[in-house]
């Protein structure tokens, strides 16, 4: 299994490298760890490096050398034994995009002063998770969490919700981690009966023969699940991701960029194209 880790060295990459760390333990995977420079930070010429005599493009350089060189340092710093690391030049989301298909789980932090969707690196954790062929575990500087052993799936029954199962399944086998499933009833007034029994079939279906903890609820999915993660002690909340053309549609649609963007609880995105 391979892991990737973006940082741009905050406190909120921080706490999810410490989780791609756990998680690399108890699957025997590998971490690479990236980020991405958009451009040179250190210059006392500004962009102003047209004409230039030859002793001061030569500090330019000298400045440039310096800069990359710690970077580097700093990858080095966050790389685990048996891990790697890659500083790349350009545009994050591109950048971060056409590495996504070399891995297993991207695992990366999400913060900003704007909620709707300032996220990690302006925008790029949203942005990726949106986009990418590869689940994305994304950690917000609220999350607590400093190990996974239990991840609580949440379905609607979709296929992309079936697929996000079957891939939790086979996360949960090969890191011995426990499994709750659960499905929240939106809330519109008393739910009849019968609904609530299908939902429970349904919940025991998907579930086939795996023993694992079935959990119905109703009202607001994206208030309800992370205090069902709290009740239950599971670290992560796993979702299906369907991507329809440039947009992407979430297991609970409009509901689920709320979790994404609210939760205190890290969020596993899974793509319906990853299995």
């Amino acid at each position: 299994m391979r892991i990737m880790h973006p940082t741009d060295f905050s406190h909120t990459a921080e706490k999810a490298r410490v989780l791609a760390l756990d998680l690399s333990e108890r699957s025997s995977a590998t971490v690479h760890v990236v980020h991405v420079q958009e451009r040179y930070q250190v210059s006392s010429f500004g962009p102003y490096v047209v004409n230039l005599s030859p002793d001061l493009l030569k500090l330019l350089e000298e400045q440039r050398s310096e800069e990359v060189r710690q970077l580097r340092e700093s990858l080095a710093n966050l790389t685990p034994p048996g891990g790697s690391s890659e500083l790349r030049w350009g545009k994050p989301l591109p950048e971060l995009l056409e590495l996504a298909p070399n891995f297993d789980l991207i695992v990366m932090g999400a913060h900003g002063a704007n909620r709707l969707d300032n996220f990690f690196l302006g925008g790029v954790a949203g942005r990726l998770v949106r986009r990418s062929p590869t689940p994305v575990l994304t950690v917000r500087d609220e999350a607590q969490t400093t190990t996974v052993q239990r991840i609580l799936v949440a379905t609607d029954f979709s296929s992309a919700a079936e697929n996000a199962w079957r891939w939790c399944c086979a996360l949960a086998e090969r890191g011995k981690l426990a499994l709750s499933l659960a499905h929240v009833l939106v809330s519109k007034g008393p739910q009849p009966l019968a609904q609530t029994r299908e939902a429970v079939e349904k919940l025991e279906a998907l579930a086939c023969e795996r023993k694992v903890h079935h959990l119905l609820r109703e009202g607001d999915p994206v208030s309800v699940l992370p205090r069902l993660a709290l009740e239950e002690g599971a670290d992560v909340i796993a979702i299906g991701v369907k991507r329809r053309s440039a947009a992407v549609g979430l297991l609970f649609g409009s509901r689920a960029d709320g979790l994404i963007r609210s939760s205190p609880v890290p969020i596993l995105s899974v793509p319906l194209t990853t299995y």
